[in-house]
């Protein structure tokens, strides 16, 4: 997560509105008792507004998730209502990530113990089954984007956000050639040996050069739920131009109606990255 160094005359209210958090946020992430009480030089850790586990404080392992389930779960994984806004506003947008972690349970844990509202409207494990975390028509922050392109969290708001349990971008290993590490640990944590093809895609995307691998059942449950989202909220069923679909233009997506990805509005995300199968929608 990103940090900031405290300066003369700082006080963690005025930190607080330079990133767009609140003051509880800060004291959360930061285990501050006294908010009057921060000094200069201190490193403070700022929360970012987005819903991949690497960006989050960090959990215990997951426990794991449970297989089966009605076609959308509205119950397993509901969130309380302060980890989402209760405000209903027009959707003309889908977007797709990934978790970061392994399973939907480890993202939900993680977006539990956030101290923001991070959080998206749907997960889908990977045995395919849907979990609703709270009503689609509401909205939490799940893009994280900076700057004036973020006024007023517009595209958190017009958006409904599906997570996709994946892990992401892998690493070899720099002790067994023959290994793929995900990203727990400094890219220490094994995912899968090479000779395990299912389980990645070798594809060269923002600095990595390999993938964790969707399911089947993932493709299938993301089809049968971007159909039934784009038929409720009136979204147009219309994916990027493929030239579009892996780059992050803000001009371009600020203004568009569909289904896009999280890598689409910010150049520093890699969801939903190489692995994943457009056509399959």
């Amino acid at each position: 997560m990103p940090q900031y160094t405290v300066q003369s005359g700082n006080t963690l209210s005025t930190i607080a509105k330079k990133f767009g958090l609140t003051v509880n946020a800060l004291m959360m992430a930061n285990a501050i008792a006294d908010p009057n009480k921060i000094k200069v030089g201190q490193v403070l850790t700022i929360p970012e507004a987005t819903t991949d586990l690497a960006a989050l404080p960090p959990l215990p392992p997951p426990a794991p998730a449970t297989p089966g389930g009605p076609a959308i779960d509205r119950k397993k994984f509901r969130l309380p209502q302060s980890q989402y806004f209760a405000q209903a506003f027009p959707k003309d947008l889908i977007v797709l990530h990934f978790t970061a972690g392994s399973t939907a349970r480890s993202a939900y844990d993680s977006w539990i113990n956030s101290p923001l509202e991070v959080a998206t409207a749907y997960m889908i494990d990977t045995d395919g089954t849907i979990y609703e975390t709270f009503d689609p028509s509401h909205w939490a922050y799940h893009l994280g984007i900076q700057g004036a392109a973020s006024a007023n969290h517009k595209h958190d708001k017009r958006s409904i956000g599906i997570e996709i349990a994946n892990v992401g971008p892998l690493k070899q290993s720099p002790t067994n050639p023959n290994q793929l590490n995900w990203w727990p640990k400094d890219y220490g944590v094994k995912w899968c040996d090479k000779t395990e093809t299912g389980k990645f895609v070798k594809a060269s995307y923002r600095t990595f050069d390999y993938y964790a691998a969707y399911t089947r059942p993932q493709f299938a449950a993301a089809k049968t739920l971007v159909d039934h989202l784009c038929a409720a909220f009136a979204i147009p069923k219309t994916l990027p131009p493929a030239a579009k679909r892996t780059e992050c233009d803000l001009d371009f997506f600020g203004k568009y109606a569909g289904i896009a990805s999280h890598q689409n509005f910010r150049k520093d995300k890699f969801d939903v990255g190489p692995a994943f199968d457009w056509s399959a929608l």
